[in-house]
């Protein structure tokens, strides 16, 4: 039964996010409606659940190449490179 397996968590909820930091040399843009973001003059499509979020982009080993981050989580690889053809 689901009540069988029902327990209250054991973290305290809190009734406003706090606020976080992203690493120095991240580019944060705000996602914009629809999710769309901008980055160095490039307009790309995310998610519409990060809508008003601000979420970091950070350089890869290759050229051109951002992952996209949000918090602690890895969204998604962008590679403006194949943006730009």
């Amino acid at each position: 039964m689901p009540l069988d397996r029902y327990w209250a968590s054991l973290r305290p909820y809190r009734e406003t996010v706090e606020p976080f930091e992203y690493a120095k040399g991240d580019l944060i843009r705000r996602v914009q409606q629809h999710g769309f973001v901008s980055i160095l003059g490039r307009t790309m499509r995310l998610c519409r659940a990060f809508t008003g979020k601000s979420v970091a982009f950070r350089p890869t080993a290759t050229d051109g190449v951002f992952d996209a981050w949000f918090r602690h989580q890895k969204i998604e690889t962008i590679d403006l490179n194949v943006l730009a053809r």
